[in-house]
């Protein structure tokens, strides 16, 4: 069996990059091992490090179809890591203005040079000359493909991503969410009301970004939008004043606000921002749960930067989960699914998730959300949601759980959200968000009642 060959450590962005990209192929998640490999350089160079991660992760479709024009035989295989290699001087051509291209393409020969075969040293060069002379880029919306090709090469998607937008949307509104999806996502706060307001802490982050606004919608967040500097290092953070947390991540935890001193499970807390959430806006006890005791062990010490004094973390999977029926007053499950509304902050979710995925997601949430109803007391709650759009992994799970659990009932959304939220509540009473729409992830939650 042939060895796979050690990789040279990083000794720049550009090698960090490329070591990021090569991880991912292996299953690590981009923020893990970009922190590995950019731990030694400078905080300039780590920027672009991720800039160039998530740049070639969001625009990876376009940037193979336009390369593809300059390889002389663009149907033969390239070995992957020769692949990322053009991706990344591609990327740095085509979107990075601030880069000479005589940089992009002579470190993109470097990258061959350190870390490809020996012929692609000679490859890359020729394939990014090329590129830079050209004075015509292809265009997929000139090729007369079918309306799902182009969009997929036009906005870098799998096309079964496309087709399911398709399937809910117009052509142009379909093309409007893809877009979104390629966009920077602001910093998004949930600020810690115990221990601030919203208003004192944008005044302290206003010198720390290009703009600070309060979220339409959740009415302790903050959208913080060209943070300058990581998030451990803004005002606020080491005195606990906020965590980090999307706008309908918020508003989803509302949902499961319990009443004055009852008890709450989280039941799939994962790093726990929701449990965090819950308990920051509770005097009662709240249980995060999560099997991954790696998760937990990122929430606990947030906790304590937060003051969530109340908060109680539990390893334990909520299937085989150690409490008496009825136990809670109020139940969220928080499941994992395709993470398709999340793809501006996790643009490799694109390229992880196949069209089989939503079925399967789906058929492991009913199974997490039925378990989690009998842990509910009669009059309690039982909060759905994901970070997703699709309707097997949305609906299908709520109208499947309700079929099972005839003592559950649908209940609006409108009952636990403030005002400022009830735009995001469709009219059968399910909440649903849209980054093209609402500046927000990709979000569904429900919220469903078991009888007195």
């Amino acid at each position: 069996m042939r060895k796979r060959r050690r990789l040279k450590e990083a000794s720049d962005a550009r090698s960090a990059a490329f070591l990021t990209l090569r991880d991912m192929a292996s299953g690590r998640f981009p923020e893990e091992a970009l922190e590995e490999h950019a731990a030694g350089l400078s905080a300039r160079e780590r920027g672009l490090a991720h800039n160039l991660v998530l740049g070639v992760l969001r625009h990876r479709g376009r940037l193979d179809y336009v390369l593809g024009r300059f390889l002389a035989r663009p149907d033969r295989p390239l070995p992957e890591e020769v692949r990322d290699i053009l991706r990344l001087g591609a990327f740095q051509l085509l979107h990075l203005d601030r880069v000479p291209p005589s940089a992009a393409v002579n470190e993109s020969v470097n990258l061959a040079r350190r870390y490809g075969p020996g012929w692609s040293v000679s490859l890359v060069n020729a394939v990014l000359r090329a590129l830079t002379r050209s004075d015509r880029l292809p265009d997929p919306e000139e090729a007369g493909l079918p309306l799902v090709q182009t969009l997929a090469l036009s906005e870098s998607y799998p096309e079964w991503i496309v087709e399911r937008l398709l399937g809910r949307f117009s052509p142009e509104e379909t093309r409007q969410v893809l877009a979104a999806g390629n966009e920077i996502a602001p910093l998004t706060l949930g600020v810690n009301t115990r221990r601030t307001t919203r208003e004192a802490l944008a005044e302290r982050l206003a010198d720390c970004a290009e703009r600070v606004e309060p979220a339409p919608y959740a009415p302790d967040g903050l959208r913080v939008f060209g943070a300058r500097g990581a998030v451990h290092l803004l005002p606020g953070f080491t005195e606990g004043h906020f965590l980090v947390q999307d706008e309908a991540s918020q508003l989803a935890a509302m949902l499961a606000r319990p009443e004055p001193s009852e008890r709450v499970l989280d039941a799939c807390a994962g790093l726990g921002g929701k449990a965090l959430h819950l308990a920051l806006a509770s005097d009662g006890p709240v249980t995060a749960m999560d099997p991954d005791a790696g998760r937990l062990a990122h929430l606990r010490p947030e906790a304590r930067r937060l003051g969530a004094d109340r908060l109680f973390v539990l390893k334990g999977d909520v299937l085989a989960a150690p409490f008496e029926d009825a136990s809670f007053a109020s139940v969220l499950v928080d499941a994992p699914c395709s993470n398709l509304g999340a793809i501006r902050r996790r643009p490799d979710v694109k390229w992880l998730k196949s069209a089989l995925d939503p079925a399967r997601q789906a058929e492991m949430q009913l199974e997490l959300l039925s378990a989690a109803a009998r842990l509910v007391a009669p009059g309690g709650r039982l909060v759905y949601s994901v970070c997703t759009f699709t309707l097997e992994e949305t609906t299908g799970v709520v109208e499947a759980l309700l079929a099972r659990h005839p003592e559950m009932s649908l209940a609006s959304a409108r009952e636990a959200l403030p005002p400022s939220a009830h735009p995001l509540v469709r009219p059968d009473g399910l909440l649903e968000t849209w980054p093209h729409r609402h500046g927000t992830d990709g979000f569904f939650a429900a919220l469903l009642r078991r009888a007195p």
